[in-house]
């Protein structure tokens, strides 16, 4: 008798789960949710997955000229940092040495600050230069793949 008592007071589970069960035992309608796709637990993953994206977009479309010029600038420095100074190959292990450390310590630099402080000169002008950074890894890239061909 318990058993049965108790199993009465179970709530069906179902796979579209739009808000829970009503008091009368109905499942409320999709409209009341339409804001989170129907209120599952997918809907609202893809809702705060679309903001995420959408603050990510958003911040990245300040300052995108002065980043897609520091990014071909990088580009530049490196293809003249391998043809030129790579040469004569007295001065190849010295430069990648340089670079290496250059691009290590600005990742350092970057990645040691913190995500949620506020952005200030100092920070915004590292932000800068590690678009700058990106644009060397690239041309290098690009450099290592034409030797290669």
């Amino acid at each position: 008798m318990n058993f049965l008592g108790r199993r009465a007071e179970w709530k069906i589970a179902f796979a579209l789960n739009t808000g829970g069960v009503s008091g009368n035992g109905d499942q409320q309608s999709i409209n009341e949710g339409s804001s989170n796709l129907g209120g599952t637990r997918l809907g609202r993953i893809l809702t705060a997955g679309g903001r995420q994206l959408l603050e990510k977009l958003n911040s990245t479309r300040k300052n995108l000229p002065l980043k897609i010029f520091l990014l071909l600038l990088g580009f530049y420095t490196a293809n003249a940092l391998a043809t030129i100074l790579g040469q004569t190959g007295d001065w190849d292990v010295l430069v990648a040495g340089v670079v290496v450390a250059a691009i290590e310590g600005i990742g350092m630099l970057i990645y040691r600050m913190p995500a949620t402080a506020r952005p200030g000169r100092l920070q915004s002008f590292l932000v800068m230069v590690n678009f700058w950074k990106a644009g060397i890894c690239l041309g290098l890239f690009v450099d290592a793949f034409k030797l290669g061909s």
